[in-house]
């Protein structure tokens, strides 16, 4: 331990390089910058400016890797194009656990197994996520995180690891505390009291990451880059030498192809970057490999409004995290991660989660927290999934000090960039930048990276935390409306306010929410226009965060959104059918509302042809709109037309649970006639009795756990 001190030590106060490539090297300072040069451009500027102008970088992703990178390379006076096949933010990017975290896991690999690629790992994580503050104050905020003891041997290693976590962690960082397990239930109620010895709280940083990928890709806009979004590239050009020197992409909204050309192409795609290095070498070997994990949106009672919980060593010897978000309850497992096959038809078919992993995800609560608590299927609001790029195992990665990414520079000149998360996008965007001044002799106005100290993403300059009153009190706006604008845009917010319909009540006199539960207003579809938003699943998804959050709010509010969104891009009523249409099938696939799913196991109904037929009916009487499902008072209701004279709430209540509903206040037909087999037909042992089977059968299903990725490559986070 001594030596793994000494060692901490040693590389705490040394500067960090790589040294499978010069241009590695980061900036350790920065030089003052201009002003923004510009008001946003609209899309249809970029996409002229494609045709005539000549660029020194055109960026292939539109992810977090390659924001950053139009960032850095039009903050340093490079001129700069990005174009992205789908959304800004689309892929993994916006797919995240919400966290800017340092990477525990790697310090625990580090001490535990004297690894300094691990303690550099976490060390540059730090640095970075400070830096990630300073550039975007508006869009992340610290968030205590409980970290449980099961047993009195943990104490002292947890503390040793956490006190190294806070030393190496920049100034003004709080520092980390330990309770009592009476007051650690106290704090996180839910959690099972058994052999806990007690908890350690400390702090990592929370983040909106599509919102913080769009105000990248946005900011580098206003310094001059030209960006689009829904512009696949096709095909990759070559210039005189026979070096890449540029692209041709087609806008997937108008079908017409563009040409673009560049000194130097940077593929920043993420898992699917070998697909574009195919492109560049027909014979080039695979650089990158990828993981797929899920996580599930819950309520917020499944979590404390303001502490997260993360568990790095479950009974079942995974992990698990409890994270309060938006209002909500983000929870993911590390067993969800498994090594995904990189052949191409795989990695472009939309990330799909399936129902295995719900049950997986439901089965892990369910043994951490206490027993009286009901897990139910019906409290999963929503979930996603999402491929994670990492490099393959190399000579070449090995030689690297973080051993996590690869800067790889192609026979005909493409940079490619392979891995890191969130916490370190900044540093890999300058890596990337400067590998491509480097290699394309491109005489840039600043030749080191300004971002890490200088520069502030749009909607920084002026923010403070309670900039929100102002919106209050000036606007008139409900508090939660203000809160969101202002932790959403920054000092943009005003401009937003000022575009704000008024409610048509005495208070509040601006802001005409999309739903009750949120906080989001016709005002931000506006806004999500004029911030690029070109389709319906642009604007639920990403712009407003509401897919992610409850699928069933964001399929009720689609036509409300999509007649804001055709005022303002002129669709005709067409235009507006497929977009709902195509939004509810991305809901149906990519959110959460699953079925279909051969790993779904259903209890049969025992009932009669004629029964069936009978209670059909009545469903179809109830669902008067056609919407699949029935709420439980109009259930209540029907017992009583079949002769119920009094509902047993209690043994409803018990039949539900045992159902495990898909849906919170209502069942589907499926649900609906076994509910009425037990209530009516009294077929609660039955039910019961099946129920048992059918959760025996799941088990079985959910004990096949995918092979778990190794911390150094899933990036050492939760």
């Amino acid at each position: 331990m001594a030596k793994f001190i000494q060692m901490a030590v040693t590389f705490g106060s040394s500067k960090l390089a790589n040294s499978n490539y010069r241009f590695d090297d980061v900036s350790p300072g920065a030089e003052q910058i201009p002003q923004m040069k510009r008001e946003l451009p609209t899309r249809k500027m970029c996409l002229d400016a494609f045709k005539s102008n000549h660029y020194d970088v055109l960026i292939i992703g539109g992810g977090a890797v390659g924001a950053g990178c139009a960032l850095d390379a039009a903050t340093r006076g490079l001129k700069t194009a990005l174009v992205e096949g789908d959304d800004f933010g689309s892929g993994t990017s916006s797919k995240s656990s919400k966290l800017l975290h340092g990477g525990f896991r790697d310090l625990e690999q580090a001490i535990r197994r004297f690894d300094r690629a691990a303690f550099r790992r976490v060390q540059r994580s730090l640095m970075e996520r400070s830096k990630i503050g300073n550039l975007a104050p508006h869009l992340n905020q610290p968030v205590p995180i409980m970290l449980p003891i099961h047993h009195w041997w943990q104490a002292p290693l947890y503390y040793l690891e956490l006190r190294l976590y806070h030393m190496l962690a920049p100034k003004g960082t709080k520092d980390f505390q330990y309770v009592s397990a009476d007051e650690a239930v106290d704090i996180f109620p839910m959690m099972r009291r058994g052999d806990l010895f007690g908890a350690f709280v400390f702090y990592e940083r929370q983040y909106d990451d599509a919102r913080m990928c769009l105000s990248v890709a946005l900011t580098a806009a206003r310094y001059g880059a030209d960006i689009c979004n829904h512009m696949k590239v096709e095909r990759l050009l070559k210039n005189k030498d026979g070096n890449i020197g540029g692209a041709q992409a087609v806008d997937q909204l108008a079908g017409k192809s563009y040409t673009i050309r560049a000194k130097v192409v940077i593929n920043a795609t993420g898992h699917l970057s070998d697909s574009v290095r195919l492109m560049e070498d027909p014979m080039a070997e695979q650089l990158c490999t990828s993981s797929w994990g899920s996580i599930a949106v819950f309520p917020r009672f499944y979590c404390p409004q303001h502490v997260g919980v993360f568990d790095p060593h479950t009974k079942d010897g995974g992990s698990i995290f409890f994270l309060p978000w938006q209002g909500h309850t983000l929870v993911g497992t590390s067993n969800e991660a498994c090594d995904v096959p990189g052949n191409k038809a795989a990695l472009c078919a939309p990330p799909q989660p399936s129902e295995r992993e719900v049950q997986c995800l439901l089965e892990g609560i369910r043994h951490f927290v206490s027993p009286s608590f009901d897990v139910r299927r019906c409290d999963v609001l929503a979930v996603w999934g999402g491929f994670k790029a990492m490099p393959v195992e190399s000579a070449a990665l090995n030689n690297t000090p973080l051993r996590n990414h690869v800067v790889n520079l192609g026979p005909r000149n493409m940079v490619s960039i392979v891995g890191g998360t969130w916490s370190s996008f900044r540093m890999l965007a300058e890596k990337a930048v400067n590998a491509a001044i480097k290699y394309g002799n491109i005489d840039a106005l600043r030749p080191r990276s300004v971002t890490a100290d200088t520069c502030k993403l749009d909607g920084a300059n002026g923010w403070t935390p309670r900039m929100f009153i102002r919106l209050v009190r000036d606007f008139g706006m409900e508090r939660d409306v203000a809160e969101h604008l202002s932790n959403t845009y920054g000092s943009n917010a005003f401009k937003v306010a000022v575009n704000a319909s008024n409610s048509g009540k005495g208070w509040p006199i601006v802001g005409k929410r999309l739903h009750s539960e949120f906080p989001y207003i016709e005002a931000d579809v506006k806004q999500g226009v004029r911030d690029y938003a070109c389709t319906l699943v642009d604007m639920v998804a990403r712009r407003l965060r509401v897919a992610f959050l409850n699928v069933q709010v964001a399929d009720e509010i689609l036509p409300q959104v999509a007649n804001v969104m055709g005022r303002e891009l002129k669709w005709s009523s067409e235009r507006k059918a497929k977009e709902i249409d195509d939004a509810r099938r991305f809901l149906s696939t990519q959110m959460g509302q699953l079925s279909g799913d051969p790993v779904q196991l259903s209890v049969p109904i025992k009932m009669s042809v004629r029964q069936v037929h009978k209670y059909v009916t009545h469903f179809r009487t109830l669902d008067e709109n056609n919407t699949g499902y029935v709420t439980i008072s109009n259930c209540c209701k029907a017992m009583k037309a079949m002769g119920v004279k009094e509902v047993p709430v209690d043994l409803m209540h018990n039949v539900l649970r045992d159902i495990d509903c898909h849906a919170q206040g209502k069942v589907n037909l499926y649900e609906f006639l076994l509910l009425m087999s037990a209530v009516v037909q009294g077929d609660t042992e039955y039910l019961r009795y099946a129920k048992i089977c059918m959760d025996q059968k799941l088990v079985s299903v959910s004990n096949q756990q995918p092979r778990a990725v190794p911390v150094e490559r899933a990036c050492g986070g939760p």
